[in-house]
């Protein structure tokens, strides 16, 4: 074959080479476990996030607060219940390593005043789980 009767190269082709990071026994999209050696000292400010909660679920909340209190307190997060104002408070302590937990946390506290069960709604401490509220008042046409 003579030059005339190749193919042209296309020009885009000229920069797609091999990455030498791309190999194929790395994991781009595997999460890695939060370290608290990532995070050696305290944070300098202090965090916190309060949720309201209607009145009928005082008495379901209020039964499964332990429960909620012993799982926040392994991530280092202090949580108060106010059962006079209807609220419920996270809050990041000197133990606080992990700055996304607290996000977590103020998910976890919405999902409670949401009527969603504790033992779902604690998943959402775990590093693969996250959450959405989608409100659909507007998308509806009638409430009827």
């Amino acid at each position: 074959m003579t030059e005339a009767e190749e193919p042209k190269k296309k020009k885009q082709r000229n920069y797609r080479r091999d990455k030498p990071w791309d190999t194929p026994d790395v994991d781009h999209w595997k999460l890695e476990a939060w370290d608290d050696a990532y995070s050696p000292g305290a944070f300098l400010e202090e965090s916190s996030f309060a949720t309201l909660f209607p009145k009928y679920r005082e008495a379901y909340i209020r039964e499964a607060w332990p429960l909620v209190t012993r799982a926040l307190g392994k991530c280092g997060i202090a949580c108060e219940l106010n059962l006079i104002e209807g609220s419920m408070t996270v809050r990041t302590t000197r133990k606080t390593s992990d700055p996304y937990v607290v996000l977590k946390a103020r998910d976890l506290i919405k999902l409670l005043a949401r009527s969603m069960p504790v033992a779902q709604a604690l998943k959402i401490l775990d590093d693969g789980v996250h959450c959405d509220v989608i409100k659909i008042g507007g998308l509806v046409r009638n409430r009827d």
